[in-house]
């Protein structure tokens, strides 16, 4: 039996279709197992470019939103997230330049109308004037297919902002959807009608409903993607440098980079996937996936140069293998930790990088420190035995090495 929270819901939903309809509207709704998880109804304003729209979802997701276009790359957006009252939404037109978190924009004019979080269902009733065009692309008003995205947030988590700027998760839910442009165009007054009592022009309402694609995978692969990506930049790669350094141990530096690699190849293999089913990033074209990539490439040419000074140096033939692997090393260590950021800018999860940036700072601080303990006590050791170069164990080893 239909709960009151859904009754009240369909019904809204139905009398802001029945008033578009003496305007012009196009409807579009997305059912989840049975239930509505998100529903548009869009009217265009031919004479002022204004669209008027309004969208509802369940209030288990973080936010909603919807924007235009067939992928979130040049998209306007209009997402929708709990205001710090609880009781109303607050709606923040943003650009979209790729898949990373939109950016709130300043340039559109946008009108809440109505508002409202109750009964397990968000609702929102908005105008954004003049809004066919924009910085970065537009809509066809005599499109009968124009295209269009929605998302759905996180469930569990709660978002309660009056910013416009907010932080927001990466979508559980997105799908993209058309709707006939024409259909949901009328002309004549600026403000037309949310409700029956209008007298607008007459025109037709069109309906459409699809499945949308679960992003509930992608983001356990987002994690394990990060997570290891990090582990192999931030922590294995410099404790194999330092395993060298104080324990002058080939044997042991080879491992740990051995291990830091097969972290890499997992995290190349969890962004593949994250790229290949994310609509717009299976292009491989921002800087996280390019600098991934490269980086992936040269820890590979890395390895094998390591491998080959190693061999030689115990054969006793001297090459500047050691030279260029300890400089390659450095730069390749430099540039994974700071792609790390770039990864959290992409997925929408900036909000993370401060607390990444402390904890690169104090381990770097600390690998340095040993490091330069290590400088220290070399020369300490050398200076005592009365060479400049020192003496070196059975196991230890002057290859120059870092990575």
């Amino acid at each position: 039996m239909m709960g009151f929270g859904t009754l009240y819901q369909a019904l809204l939903f139905t009398l802001f279709s029945v008033a578009f309809a003496a305007n012009g509207s196009s409807t579009y709704t997305y059912q989840n197992s049975g239930s509505q998880a998100f529903a548009l109804a869009l009217g265009l304003n031919t004479t002022s470019n204004d669209l008027h729209f309004n969208m509802s979802a369940p209030s288990t997701y973080s936010w909603f939103a919807f924007g235009t276009g067939n992928q979130m790359k040049n998209s306007l957006m209009f997402i929708g997230y709990p205001s710090s009252n609880g009781s109303g939404i607050t709606l923040s037109p943003r650009l979209s330049t790729g898949h990373q978190q939109p950016q709130y924009t300043d340039t559109k004019d946008v009108e809440v109308v109505s508002s409202s979080t109750s009964n397990g269902q968000y609702q929102l009733m908005a105008i954004c004037k003049n809004c066919t065009t924009w910085s970065l692309g537009s809509i066809s008003t005599t499109s009968t297919s124009q295209p269009f995205i929605f998302a759905l947030g996180p469930t569990g988590e709660t978002i309660s902002s009056d910013s416009t700027s907010e932080n927001i998760d990466q979508h559980r839910l997105y799908n993209s959807f058309s709707l006939d442009m024409q259909q949901a165009s009328f002309s004549g007054s600026s403000s037309p009608a949310l409700s029956p009592s209008s007298g607008a022009e007459s025109g037709t309402t069109s309906s459409s409903s699809s499945s949308a694609a679960s992003s509930a995978p992608s983001e356990i692969y987002n994690r394990v993607h990060g997570i290891f990506g990090a582990i192999a930049f931030v922590i294995l790669f410099p404790l194999g440098v330092l395993v060298l350094r104080l324990g002058h141990s080939v044997i042991g530096h080879g491992i740990v980079q051995a291990t830091a690699y097969c972290f890499v190849i997992v995290t190349l293999g969890t962004g593949i996937y994250l790229s290949e089913n994310t609509p717009g990033m299976n292009n491989y074209n921002s800087a996280h996936q390019i600098i991934g990539l490269v980086l992936f490439s040269l820890l590979a040419i890395q390895a094998i140069g390591g491998l080959l000074h190693h061999i030689l140096f115990r054969r006793g033939t001297k090459t500047p293998l050691g030279k260029v692997h300890m400089i390659l090393g450095i730069g390749l260590l430099i540039l994974g930790i700071v792609n790390a950021p770039l990864g959290l800018n992409l997925a929408g999860d900036s909000k993370y990088n401060k607390y990444y940036i402390i904890v690169v700072a104090i381990l770097g601080a600390l690998f340095l420190a040993l490091r330069a303990w290590a400088v220290w006590r070399n020369k300490k050791a050398a200076k005592r035995e009365g060479s400049e170069k020192g003496v070196l164990r059975r196991g230890s080893s002057s290859e120059e090495a870092v990575m």
